[in-house]
């Protein structure tokens, strides 16, 4: 077998096993890394510095350095562990190979993963159903136990991207039409998860795309009509979907308790919390300590010093659940304090400036998604998160970036 099939293959069963079954991610990279090894010795594969990748590796070193003050060694050199993504993705598409990668085969893989996930997810919900009788066996995190509800429409819009830019690119009828069918299920999908920074991405990004596409090219007459028909189809699906109105209603009114008086609003809530009065309390503690410990204070220490001030509120419950920020600035600037936040906030504004200035569409979104994401969930601190956008950055800034692929899709 030729290295350049070698590679291929390894890639592509990364690209699309990972998402399927995420505790073989190990063996799986293993094995992808090995042929890059290989590929390095037979100098099939070539160096290339990439800014974003190399600023992933910095946050990588940041963490380590951050290990020292630690508390919990363990726990940190878990995290550690975790977070190795932010090494080993930007060495290994660091080295480029000589050859063309088939793209299609890389973007195939992960479709095909996304769309047996979302078939099995279906399968074992209704399953589910047909024992208990059990409507919520099709909501949220009962729907999808591989990943968690938010990952998994990080996944789908990445998908939603790739299967639109087929759609438009392929020539036969019948190919057109699985991939508008991959992107109706893909959309649909968002709906039962009901994750909310998940659906309002998809629809900003997507509603902004075509928004300036259709501006762009001055059609007037067809964005009124699009604004009236998007318009009613939010009416529709607030009236279809209670529980969605509900939720939206239910955040505006707790910001609006909030913005009367935070430390009341914390103090006064009862057990169990709501999932977003649960953030608000949360994000509050959270940042109370970032204002106390600007330098951070260390990785693995964090989540301790969080259940210590929820008991001091009296949130006693709250703090047993040992929750993070559910916010990655939060996360990051707790642990790593102002150097770290700054650092990542570059990493995002650099990847996204870059991402645009060179067209390239699919990592402009991923991006944006990550960028979008961690306002509601500490993105970076599960695998399915950290291996998703660590993956997809890096690759699409080497080895698929536009240059390489071609895969423009035109106006």
């Amino acid at each position: 077998m030729s290295f350049e099939r070698c590679y291929s293959i390894t890639l592509c069963l990364f690209t699309g096993l990972w998402i399927l079954f995420p505790h073989f991610t190990s063996l799986l990279l293993a094995l992808f890394g090995i042929t890059v090894v290989y590929g390095i010795i037979k100098k099939e594969l070539v160096f290339t510095f990439h800014v974003l990748p190399a600023l992933l590796v910095l946050l990588y070193i940041l963490y380590l350095v951050y290990v020292i003050p630690t508390k919990h060694l363990p726990i940190a050199l878990d995290f550690l562990e975790y977070k190795l993504s932010l090494l080993a993705f930007p060495f290994l598409f660091s080295f480029e190979p000589k050859f063309r990668v088939n793209w299609k085969y890389v973007f195939y893989s992960f479709l095909i993963a996304v769309s047996l996930l979302v078939i099995y997810d279906l399968a074992q919900a209704s399953i589910h159903y047909s024992k208990t009788g059990i409507l919520n066996s099709f909501y949220s995190s009962a729907l999808s136990p591989t990943h968690h509800p938010t990952y998994l429409t990080a996944f789908l819009s990445l998908a939603i991207m790739i299967s639109l830019r087929f759609a438009k690119s392929e020539i036969s009828l019948t190919l057109k039409l699985v991939f508008w069918g991959l992107i109706a299920l893909f959309v649909l999908m968002h709906g039962p998860l009901s994750s909310l920074s998940g659906l309002l991405f998809l629809v900003l990004f997507f509603s902004v795309a075509f928004i300036y596409s259709l501006i762009k090219k001055r059609k007037w007459s067809i964005l009124l009509i699009t604004a009236v028909t998007s318009a009613a189809i939010v009416f529709s699906v607030l009236k279809v979907k209670p529980s969605l109105s509900k939720n939206i209603e239910n955040v505006i009114a707790l910001v609006n308790e909030y913005a009367d008086s935070p430390k009341r609003f914390v103090q006064t809530r009862p057990f169990p919390m709501q999932g977003n009065e649960a953030r608000l309390v949360l994000w509050t503690v959270a940042f109370d300590i970032f204002k106390e410990h600007p330098m951070g204070v260390g990785l693995g220490n964090l989540e301790e010093m969080m259940h210590q001030r929820l008991v001091e509120l009296g949130l006693n419950k709250q703090a047993d659940l040992n929750y993070n920020p559910h916010n990655q600035y939060l996360q990051i600037a707790g642990e790593l304090g102002i150097i770290g936040l700054l650092l990542f906030l570059g990493i995002l504004l650099y990847g996204v400036i870059w991402a645009i200035s060179s067209k390239n569409w699919l990592l402009t979104l991923v991006m944006l998604s990550l960028m979008f994401n961690c306002f509601f969930e500490s993105m970076l601190q599960r695998q399915s998160g950290i291996v998703f956008y660590c993956f997809w950055i890096c690759i699409l800034t080497s080895v698929l970036s536009e240059t390489k692929t071609k895969f423009v899709l035109k106006e």
